[in-house]
């Protein structure tokens, strides 16, 4: 009987590493945004929360306060969600009306984060690999209303 636990053990670790890859792999990298604590930003991200799927990517565990992230298994496409980062002020920026929420970007990056404008507190996506905003945007919407709009970019 001494050599049945060992087995036991061993299985049970093959087991879990096996099963690791199907739970989402390792928590994406999202640094909490200074207003983070923003009580605005538990509203939107327990709608956040609904979206399992964003741009064919499922949701999986990302490591600071009021994130959020969706990504492939490799990692090599990733969209991620901060909400309480700096409002943007008058812009001369890009400005994207998607579903009734202004997002401001900066015209000097190649691909740039997207932040909601008009709306406090400010949340931004940013993605990477082949997605775009027009991916994303539309997925996330729902999530950002939940804050009023004050300004729009028109």
């Amino acid at each position: 009987m001494t050599g049945t636990a060992p087995r036991r053990r061993a299985l049970v670790a093959a087991t879990a590493l096996l099963l690791l890859p199907g739970c989402g792999g390792s928590p994406v990298a999202a640094p909490a945004a200074p207003e983070a604590a923003d009580p605005g930003c538990a509203s939107v991200l327990v709608l956040v929360r609904e979206v399992d799927e964003l741009a064919g990517l499922p949701r999986v565990a990302s490591t600071g306060q009021s994130t959020a992230a969706w990504a492939s298994p490799d990692r090599s496409e990733q969209v991620v969600l901060r909400c309480g980062v700096d409002l943007p002020g008058p812009t001369t920026d890009a400005c994207l009306s998607v579903d009734g929420v202004d997002w401001v970007a900066s015209d000097a990056e190649a691909s740039p984060p997207w932040t909601t404008y008009g709306r406090a507190p400010a949340t931004q996506v940013a993605v990477t690999g082949d997605l775009t905003a027009a991916d994303v945007l539309p997925g996330l919407g729902g999530a950002v209303e939940a804050l009023e709009a004050r300004r729009s970019c028109s």
